[in-house]
This record gives structure tokens, sequence and C-alpha cells, in this order.
């Protein structure tokens, strides 16, 4: 072999695995990104029925630099701080609602999760599991309009 042709396969060598780290360092970002979004909205969707508990109001917080790079969730996320900050006398009845629907249907957007067939409500639906004293009872689910889910 002659010596252009040994540069050239160093080359060519080097110039393909520099392609392959890049390649990989981008598409790890991306999937590492969206595994923090997924982890986020996990955490706010699970925490809802505490609106006031402090796992919700920090998933709450950290949306606003989780999902940074989308519009729509910062511009959803200044819309219900905005409806929050107002006296409840000021807004409209289903205000603070409609506004944590948004939110939620933008994150579920940004990060590609359907819901189109989920009505609205179902948004702002949960499930508590009160505490059992006696194992010997069956558990019961609450729903959050209070009936009883067997």
């Amino acid at each position: 072999m002659t010596n252009e042709a040994i540069i050239v396969a160093l080359v060519s060598s080097a110039i393909s695995g520099i392609l392959s780290v890049i390649i990989s360092s981008l598409f790890y970002s991306r999937l590492e990104n969206r595994r923090i979004k997924l982890e986020t909205a996990r955490k706010m969707f699970g925490n809802k029925h505490a609106i006031t508990g402090d796992a919700f109001q920090e998933s709450i917080n950290e949306i606003i630099i989780v999902f940074s790079d989308s519009h729509d969730v910062v511009e959803k996320v200044k819309n219900l701080f905005d409806v929050a900050q107002m006296p409840i006398s000021a807004r409209a009845p289903n205000a603070a609602d409609d506004a944590l629907i948004k939110l939620m249907k933008s994150i579920c957007k940004n990060i590609g999760i359907k819901y189109k067939d989920l009505p609205d409500l179902y948004f702002l639906k949960y499930f508590n599991v009160p505490p059992t004293p006696n194992k010997t009872f069956k558990r019961r689910f609450f729903c959050s309009t209070g009936q009883f889910v067997y």
C-alpha cells in the first residue's frame, strides 16, 4: 500500500468515527430530553389529586425549564399562573380547571401522548385509595366525584 492509500484509510476512519459519535450524541440528547419530559408529566398527572401538595407543585415548577423549548407549553403555564394569581371572585368559575386542562393537553401533545378520545373531565378526575386500618376489609377506591369504586 502506498502512503496515499494509508492516509485516505486513516482519514476516512477518523471521519466515520467522529460522525458516529456526533450522531449518537444527538440521538441520546433527544432521548434524554424526552425521558425528562415524560418523568415531569408523570409526576404532574400522578399527583393531580393533591394540587396543593409538594410533588404536584414541584412538577409545575419543573415544567418551566423542562418544556422551555415548547412555546405552547410555556404559554399555558403562564396562563395557569395568571389565573391562579387572580382573585377567585374576579375569574370565571372553572377558569383554573380550564387552564390546567389546557396545560395538560399541551404537555401531552408536546411529548406525543394521544388523548383525542379522552373527555376534558378525565384530566381532572383521579382515584384515591384511603388507608385501611384493618387488612380484613376490602380496599375501596374513591374517585374525585366522591363515589366508591370497588
